[in-house]
Order: structure tokens, then sequence, then C-alpha cells
């Protein structure tokens, strides 16, 4: 069993307590028992005076009157019920008068009768002997000696008294019990204290344990009650000072952490504009040189195609040959077209724009067209406007290339949904269809000049890369979006401010 500081405090106060509580009751039984055998030798030898004269006198001389003087003799001192016999000697020592066993005192084992002459020179005028004697049965007796002495002067008797310390001894009994009861309460009381002290002392303990805990599992606003004003409460106040200092530094570093990933991410995307501008300035110079280079025999070559094609009668197998010139040519020219706006920057008529309005007049131009007869087009706005500052035809060129692209891949069957919301200072417009979708590996390459995921007769791969760069021109960025089902494409633009953008329009609003 793991032996912790609460139960070793109480292991040592309660061995302490006791070692201490058994030294006291041994001293206190102690000086209590002597005081009481001091008592009963004092008691016995102011008896023994008081009582040898007054015995003398009954017997008168005549130890050998057997029952009558035995008699006489209980009937005087039946009133010390310690005393257990007398006895007369010479002072030769011979044995003149014993008594029986006095005052029920008859189950004591007596000692021998004979008496020790050699120690009774010793005694000085009317001193008198005591000795403590054991009993072969158990107990002792105080034998006392006192010598009596003549007219004139001599010793002529000696009165020999046996005591009886039973009543010494119960009292002892008494005393051992009484103190083994206080004790027993003492100790109890003590342990009980001495548990409440550990337990007090401990607890603080255990909370700065829990408290370091919690701090190593990252709990760093953690702090403990500050109850004391000891030594444990100012180490409880300097745990609470270093978890708010840990906590401060914590908090510092997990801002600084966001703020190098958001300086991060926007390096990132940075970097990406960076490449993609190059990418499209290559382009753009890639265009500017060869547009009129082949543009114009492009032209040319279209023009005699189509006086070609009137030249020819219907049924003419020469008809089919001709269109195919024509749809190439056309092709070729809405490339470099295309190469051609996605180069030059030509500057922008900002203008308050209210998007819900815009998208309605795009829906309004799009469903009387054969490709959107079989198209749900569903707008969720949260509230009646939404102003952004922008071009609206640029925007409006975005709308239309992002939903004709949903149209293409749901081959004209299905739903078209723009939901418009505001999230701070950014206004979002997400385009979702319910088409085949865009594989996750491909979420990049959409963006990029001449990749697309149409045939060769449908796309030249530079539609969303125009789409970014008009958004991007809007101060805005264009991304695809995880989605259940179908592509779901999101603009991100930011809000008009002030009161005449939100609330009413001006003469500049889009209608």
């Amino acid at each position: 069993m793991k032996l912790t500081i609460g139960r070793k405090l109480f292991l040592y106060t309660s061995s302490i307590l006791v070692v201490v509580l058994l030294a006291a009751f041994v001293v206190l039984e102690r000086n209590q028992s002597r005081q009481w055998e001091r008592s009963l030798i004092d008691r016995s030898r102011s008896f023994a005076r008081f009582a040898t004269p007054e015995v003398m006198k009954r017997i008168r001389g005549r130890f050998s009157d057997g029952a009558s003087a035995d008699s006489r003799v209980r009937q005087f001192l039946s009133f010390n019920p310690d005393l257990v016999q007398i006895a007369f000697y010479s002072s030769g020592g011979r044995l003149l008068y014993r008594s029986g066993p006095l005052n029920g005192h008859d189950r004591v084992a007596l000692p021998d009768a004979v008496l020790d002459i050699a120690a009774l020179p010793q005694l000085a005028g009317d001193d008198i002997l005591v000795r403590k004697r054991p009993l072969a049965g158990g107990g002792h007796l105080l034998d006392l000696v006192v010598p009596v002495t003549g007219p004139t002067g001599s010793r002529i008797l000696y009165a020999r008294y046996l005591v009886s310390f039973d009543r010494v001894d119960e009292r002892i009994r008494e005393i051992r019990i009484r103190f083994a009861l206080i004790a027993l309460v003492a100790l109890t009381v003590s342990l009980l204290l001495a548990g409440i002290v550990a337990r007090r002392f401990t607890r603080p303990l255990k909370e700065l344990t829990e408290g370091v805990c919690a701090i190593g599992e990252g709990k760093l606003k953690t702090q403990i009650p500050m109850e004391r004003q000891d030594e444990i409460g100012e180490l409880a106040k300097a745990f609470n000072e270093m978890a708010a200092s840990l906590d401060a530094s914590n908090e510092a570093l997990t801002e600084s952490n966001r703020r190098l990933r958001q300086a991060n991410e926007e390096l990132q995307r940075m970097q990406e504009q960076l490449v993609r501008s190059e990418r499209l300035a290559a382009i753009g110079q890639l265009a500017a040189g060869v547009s009129h280079e082949i543009d114009n025999p492009v032209g040319i070559i279209l023009g005699y195609a189509e006086l070609l094609l009137e030249d020819l009668e219907e049924g003419d197998s020469r008809r089919e040959d001709v269109l195919a010139i024509i749809e190439e040519c056309r092709r070729c020219r809405r490339i470099t077209g295309s190469l051609l706006g996605l180069a030059r920057s030509v500057p922008q008529e900002v203008v308050a724009v209210d998007m819900v309005r815009l998208v309605d007049d795009v829906f309004d131009s799009l469903r009387p067209q054969k490709l959107f007869r079989q198209i749900e087009l569903r707008l969720c706005a949260e509230g009646d406007r939404h102003f952004v500052q922008g071009d609206a035809d640029r925007l409006r060129q975005v709308l239309v290339n992002l939903m004709l692209n949903a149209a293409q891949a749901m081959e004209g069957a299905g739903t078209i949904r723009i939901d418009i919301r505001r999230a701070g200072d950014t206004l979002e417009i997400l385009v979702a269809d319910t088409g085949p979708g865009i594989p996750d590996e491909q979420r990049e390459q959409v963006f990029q000049p001449f990749f697309s995921t149409k045939s060769r007769e449908e796309g030249t791969g530079l539609g969303l890369s125009l789409c970014r760069k008009l958004v991007e021109d809007h101060g805005g960025r264009l991304d695809l979006v995880s989605s259940a089902a179908g592509a779901c494409f999101r603009i991100c633009l930011p809000v008009a401010g002030g009161e005449k953008s939100f609330d009413k329009p001006t003469g500049d609003s889009l209608p």
C-alpha cells in the first residue's frame, strides 16, 4: 500500500500520542501507587503506635489466656479492616501470642511466625520496623514490628502487625481501569483530531497535485483556491501565478501561430495569384503577338467559306465540308477572342450592383434558351437586396459562364441553385448544380488555362480562368467547394459599404 504524506502524518502522530499516553499512564499509575502505599504505611505506623498499649491493656500480660484474650483483641482491632494479624514476641524473639486471621482475611497465606531478631537492634528509640513481604498466593503484606519498653526504658516485648495491601491493590486496579478508559477516550479523540489535521494538511497538497495534472493535460486556466495564509497558501499562490503565466504565454503563442498561419495562407494565395498572373501575362503576350496573324487569315477563310456555302445547292455533298470549315474557323476566332479577353485589362465601370437583381436578370435571359428549357433555376437569398461595388457587365459574364458550364454538365436537365448570403464584410454567392460534379484531383486544375472537362468541340478551357480573373479584379475570389452532389462554385465579393449601397439604390445602381 502506498504510504502517502497524510498517512505518514497520521501514523507518526498516532504513534507519538500512543507513546505519550502510555508514558503518562505509567507515570501517573506509579505515582498514585506510591502515594497510596506511603499513605498505608503512615496510617499503619500511627495505628501500631496507638493500638499497641491498648492491646497490652486488654491482654493484661496474660498471653496464655487463649480464646478470651483473642476475643478481646479481635473486638478492639475490628475497626481497622486492613489488619490481618497481630502477634507479640519476647525480647529474645520467642512467640508469646499470635491471633488468628482478622477482619475476614481467612484466605490469606500468612508468612512464617518467626521474628527476625537480627534487624531489631537497628531500631532507635520507638522506631517501627516496616517491611513489605510478598505472599505465596500473590499480593503483599505490610509487616510492622513495634518495640514495647518497660518502666526502666528497656525493650521487654515486640508487637508485630501484618497489614493487607488488598485495598491498595484494589484502588490501583481501579485507577488502572480509569486510566485505561481515559487513555482510550483520549487516544480516540486524538486520532480523530490527527486525522482531521492530516486531512487539512494534505487536502491542499492533493489540490496542488490535481492542478499540476490539469496543467499537464493542457488546462492552463486551472486555478487553486487560496484559503490558507501559511506556506501551503504561498505555494498555491505561486502555482496560480505560474498557471496564469503559462496560460498567457500559450495564448500569445497561439495568437502568433494563428497570425503565422494566416500570413502563410495569404502568402500562398499571393503566390498562386502571382503564378496565375504570370501565366495569364504570358498568354496575353502570346495572344497579342499572334492574334492578328491568326485572326485575319481565319477571317478571310471564314468569309470565302460562307460565300462558297451560298453558291452550293441543297443536297450537295460538299456542303458538309464547307460547314466544317466554317465551324472550325468560328472556333478559332472564339479562342483568339478568349485569349485577348483574358489578357486585356479593360477599365471597369464600378457602381453599386444589386446581386439579387442581377441574378434575376440572368435567369430571365437564360430561361428562353434551348439549353435551359428543362433546367430549374432557383434563387435563395437572405434578404431582398445585397449590394457590391463592381462592374455589372463583368459580374454578369461570370454568372452566365458558370451557369452555362453547369447546364452543359447536366446535359440540359437538372437544377441550378444560386444562394446569396452575407458573411461579415463578404458577400458569398454559391452556384450549385445537380450534375456529375468534379473529381477532387481536378479542383484546382479547372481554373488553369486550356484545361477543360468538355469535349474538344464544346470548350476552349479558358472560361473558368477568365471568371476567376474577373472576380479577382473585383477584390474577391472564386473557388470550388465540396458538395454532396454536383459541382458548387463560390464567389466571394466585398460588400458595398455605407447606407447608400445597402438601403437604397442610386442613379448608378443596376436597375
